[in-house]
């Protein structure tokens, strides 16, 4: 199976549900400060994804990209997930590249 297509349909939901989610560097392991230049692997991850980013991406798809290239270069694994009890109504954070 392909990647899913997301249209505009599923942005407006996505944009209008409130979202109570965090992506973290690992989970209760150490995680690496060093190793991607300037940042951290994790930090270098993220900043790559969204600079190969040219429309809109939500956080499901960031995460998916981000997260490959952080075990293979750490002992980390990155975690997503909804944040409990905190007011999480289904909706997702979406980065769109500034032109």
């Amino acid at each position: 199976m392909g990647p899913r297509t997301r249209t505009g349909d599923y942005w407006k939901q996505m944009a209008s549900k409130w979202t109570r989610v965090a992506i973290t560097s690992g989970g209760l392991e150490p995680v690496a400060d060093k190793g991607g230049g300037r940042n951290s692997p994790f930090a270098k991850a993220f900043i790559d994804t969204l600079k190969d980013n040219d429309s809109i991406i939500d956080g499901v798809q960031l995460f998916g990209k981000m997260r490959r290239p952080v075990i293979v270069a750490t002992e980390q694994t990155p975690q997503y997930s909804d944040v409990r009890n905190a007011g999480h109504d289904g909706g997702d954070f979406l980065f769109v590249r500034k032109k």
